[in-house]
């Protein structure tokens, strides 16, 4: 095989704009319609289950192909993966701005994660091969983990602003400008010199058609069981039906890789502490955080009475805490290595998380926002670096495979953490409730309809007045809120406890020593 060259010194700025561009609108997108689902169902007249497949349309894809991706760009080319993931990302914009009816718009979604899935694991990729040492790639994936969070915390502030101004289907409309100067100057700067090994032979000997099938299966069945659970129940047939089917098909995919003569998956990765520790970590930190946005936003709009805009402001704090310490995050792990401010960053992340599980109902926000900024700090101190060592713990023709692994373990992690915490928050809310129904004046039924309108899509709680009603409203909620932070912050606890298995690799990511002599150095 023969890999291809890595692009010029004066190249390297422009692939980090391609890549931060195409990012950032991918991951804005993710999150960015959130405010605007009201404005969708009165202009498209849509009832829950399409705004829910207009929400879930784009995660379900785009966490059921993420591992297919990341292969076939090792295999392909990342360089025409990431164009065409770009050009079907900002294709799916269109037909989502244009969607006349809530069918046209679901399917854009699709379409939209579909082109998200190809593009995400080819960003790490191509910028562990263009910036070759590890000093220059900490920085790149610095800048790289700002962006990210950039997008993911102004997600549901742009789309508020932009419906509010220009409605809705500008959140789908901007992203067409900005894709297309992506889509040039990513051909300028990347054909041909993204770090791709040509296959030899015929690309249908090379290309693992069995485990690209059950990866869809595993990865479709279980983010499909982990969205839908809530709406139609943990115990019901068919979502105990897709777990079972989840289980089954990962079971399957396992004895498939390890006979593969060209396996999409190459279990032998895991045999390195470092991209086993990684991978975990990153999963653990993602259940934590994504659940802790949701749970953070549901106290200040039920609780402290906050707009959903208000509430995206209140953010700020971490959001800036992220995009300041992302960048010294990469220059810290450059000089010591990743394990240190993984560490630290993750106990950061659980002492913030653990102490704002503390805050009570009339805690006013000006007394506990600091707390925002310890949580931001810390995920900006561990992205970078926690990447870095997954990137880094890998031979280069793997580099795609381990950035969807990477991403494949956020997503599952940030969909099992707001399943499994919005399951307490709404378990302690009911607990607390159905105690103090009699003291409110509420019958047991009154109180399961409580608990029922407050989880539905438009958490509409109508309490006013009935002061007693709203007090218990909001003693309940803070009390399954405080629960699901403290799930959420012991969770980080753990993940710092196993970044401590994070070693440096004893080669840098470009040298060409096997994947067993590598996982025998990371395990020294």
């Amino acid at each position: 095989m023969v890999t291809t060259p890595a692009p010029s010194a004066p190249s390297r700025t422009a692939v980090l704009v391609v890549v931060c561009l195409a990012l950032f609108m991918a991951l804005l997108d993710s999150t960015a319609i959130s405010l605007t689902l009201p404005a969708m169902r009165a202009d498209l007249d849509a009832d829950l289950t399409g705004l829910v497949w207009i929400a879930d349309g784009y995660v379900l894809v785009f966490a059921a192909l993420l591992l297919t991706s990341g292969s076939l760009g090792d295999r392909i080319g990342r360089a025409p993966m990431f164009l065409a993931g770009l050009a079907t990302f900002t294709a799916g914009s269109a037909v989502c701005a244009a969607a006349p009816t809530v069918e046209a718009l679901v399917t854009g979604r699709v379409v939209q994660g579909l082109g998200a899935a190809l593009v995400t694991p080819q960003t790490l990729a191509i910028l562990t091969h263009t910036f070759p040492t590890p000093r220059e790639r900490a920085r790149a994936f610095g800048i790289w983990s700002g962006v990210s969070a950039l997008a993911l915390l102004l997600g549901p502030v742009l789309g508020g602003m932009l419906a509010a101004q220009f409605g809705w289907r500008s959140v789908f409309l901007v992203n067409l400008p900005v894709g297309a100067l992506a889509l040039v100057l990513g051909a300028r700067v990347l054909l041909g010199r993204d770090g791709t090994a040509r296959p030899d032979g015929p690309l249908r000997r090379v290309v693992d058609l069995p485990g690209q099938v059950l990866a869809v299966l595993w990865l479709g069945t279980l983010t499909y069981a982990l969205v839908e659970g809530s709406r139609y129940g943990w115990g019901s047939p068919m979502i105990i039906g897709l777990l079972v089917v989840s289980v089954v098909a990962l079971v399957a995919l396992l004895a498939v890789e390890r006979r593969s003569a060209h396996p999409m998956l190459h279990l032998e990765l895991f045999r390195s502490a470092t991209f086993s520790a990684s991978t975990v970590v990153i999963g653990l930190v993602a259940f934590g955080m994504y659940a802790s946005f949701f749970l953070v936003s549901l106290f200040l709009q039920q609780v402290q009475g906050y707009s959903a805009a208000q509430a995206g402001v209140r953010f700020l704090p971490a959001m800036t805490a992220v995009m300041v310490t992302s960048p010294l995050a990469g220059l810290l792990a450059g000089r010591v290595g990743a394990r240190v401010p993984v560490c630290g960053g993750a106990l950061l992340i659980g002492v913030a998380l653990l102490l704002l599980a503390r805050v009570d109902t009339a805690d006013p926000y000006r007394g506990w926002w600091p707390l925002l900024v310890l949580f931001g700090a810390g995920i900006g101190l561990v992205i970078p670096p926690v990447n870095s060592a997954l990137m880094g713990s890998v031979r280069p023709e793997r580099a795609g495979l381990a950035s969807a692994t990477g991403e494949t373990g956020q997503q599952i992690g940030a969909l099992i953490g707001i399943a499994v915490l919005g399951a307490l928050v709404t378990d302690g809310f009911r607990r607390v409730v159905a105690d103090g129904a009699g003291a409110a004046g509420l019958s047991r039924a009154d109180s399961a309809e409580l608990a029922r309108r407050l989880f539905a899509e438009d958490g509409d709680v109508s309490t006013t007045g009935h002061p007693a009603v709203a007090a218990l409203v909001d003693r309940a909620l803070t009390t399954g809120v405080q629960w699901g932070l403290t799930v959420a912050g012991i969770a980080a606890l753990v993940a710092a406890l196993v970044a401590v298995l994070i070693r440096e690799p004893r080669s840098p990511a470009g040298a060409s020593a096997d994947v067993g002599e590598r996982a025998a150095a990371a395990v020294r």
